[in-house]
């Protein structure tokens, strides 16, 4: 009884009151903030720099590579660290190689080859960030509530990020790619410092010594739980498999709003937001539809609309130059974002309410980076198949076998249970 008095008391104004709370909400805010711009800076820099539609993709398969290597390992490594030094390290490394891209873009030093070694030092430092991030959150408010500031950090994160997205375009305009990517730097150097500035209480770090036998036992353990497990399996399959086809409108974005629709950066923010915000609305109709649909069903219409949505991407070449396309294109997108939620989350509830506590990191972690491994792959193919088709084309011939893959999932017994 008084664990529910409790529970009802709490509301979102009682987390401004925590100020450690408040120093971390803030960073993250200016953080995602700057990363919202560089997704759009990011992207068509490159393009600008090779003119290659090949080295976009190929980046992306770099980017992937680092969160193969250490996504499983990271979580257990970091157990042993102080979480909030790790974060705020990886976020001073992360400003420190944004700033130098930045400088050697805008002095005209930066060759490609540096945009490989770069991608991979911020994956690397993201790999190991993540894990410690969550940690922190949790060493800072107490589990009652938890909740709400998971919920607060996600709608306001989403909301900046789209102020991030609406202005990139203008930003970059007005200030240059550099000066735009110049902000995402400062951006981690604001997070890291005010992630230094949190009084965390005395941390219960691991004891021992991390060996090789002993991470090794663990990750055959639940390796071997997956296998046994065949719901699970089948999720992590699918996710890799979705994350492959996803590859083309991933990481080929600046390439296609130029090559395709013949418009310039003003375009992707336009996508950017207009998938962000449908996003809101689908996470606000989850509930809802939920209890019309099963998850199952919710899931299979959901990914086929986003499918076809995909598809439709590659037929608006024949807008190509004119304004016109922004209206099919807003459309297209928020489709896709409104797809979203309602595909992730049946996912997502039913892989946790079917996993024992003890091994949802390493299942989590397992998924992560079976869905993160395949994307090198992807990008690798979509880089040699731009070379040989059109890039509207590359994005129907990976719609279409994605709408294969979901309609796969009709026959599947496991993901039936959903």
């Amino acid at each position: 009884m008084n664990e529910r008095v409790v529970k009802e008391k709490i509301s979102y104004k009682v987390l401004f009151k925590e100020t450690e709370y408040i120093k971390y909400i803030i960073g993250k805010l200016i953080s995602r903030f700057g990363d919202s711009l560089d997704i759009v800076a990011y992207g068509w820099m490159v393009f600008k720099l090779t003119g290659s539609a090949a080295m976009l993709a190929t980046l992306y398969a770099v980017n992937g590579i680092p969160s193969i290597l250490f996504n499983i390992i990271s979580g257990v490594v970091v157990s042993y660290l102080p979480k909030k030094r790790v974060v705020y390290l990886c976020d001073i490394g992360r400003g420190l190689t944004v700033f130098l891209t930045a400088f050697l873009f805008i002095k005209g030093f930066l060759q490609p080859w540096h945009l490989f070694v770069f991608t991979f030092i911020n994956s690397t430092f993201e790999a190991f960030r993540a894990p410690s991030d969550t940690s922190l959150l949790t060493q800072i408010i107490s589990k009652e509530k938890f909740e709400h500031a998971m919920s607060l950090d996600s709608s306001i994160i989403t909301f900046v990020e789209l102020i991030g997205y609406s202005i990139a375009g203008t930003l970059i305009m007005v200030i240059g790619i550099g000066g735009v990517i110049f902000i995402d730097a400062i951006t981690f150097f604001i997070c890291g410092f005010l992630i230094a500035l949190i009084k965390v209480p005395k941390e219960t770090l691991k004891e021992g010594k991390l060996t090789v036998n002993q991470y090794f036992r663990d990750l055959s353990e639940g390796t071997r739980y997956i296998l046994k497990k065949k719901f699970i399996l089948n999720v992590c399959i699918f996710a890799g498999m979705f994350n492959l086809f996803l590859v083309p409108f991933n990481s080929m974005m600046p390439a296609y709003v130029e090559i395709v629709l013949n418009r310039g950066p003003n375009a992707i923010s336009v996508m950017a937001t207009s998938f962000s915000i449908a996003m809101i609305i689908g996470s606000m109709l989850v509930p809802i539809i939920k209890n019309k649909l099963s998850g199952f069903q919710m899931f299979i219409i959901s990914g086929i609309i986003f499918s076809l949505c995909y598809a439709s991407l590659s037929q608006l070449y024949i807008f190509k130059g004119a304004l016109l396309v922004y209206l099919p294109l807003i459309i297209i997108c928020a489709l896709m974002g409104l797809s979203v939620p309602m595909m992730n989350v049946p996912l997502k509830v039913a892989l946790m309410s079917r996993v024992e506590q003890e091994y949802i990191p390493r299942t989590v972690s397992f998924v992560n980076a079976l869905a993160l491994s395949t994307t090198p792959i992807g990008g690798g193919i979509v880089g040699l198949l731009v070379g040989f088709i059109s890039l509207q084309n590359v994005y129907l011939l990976f719609s279409i076998v994605l709408l294969l893959l979901f309609i796969a999932q009709i026959f599947n017994k496991s993901m039936r249970t959903l």
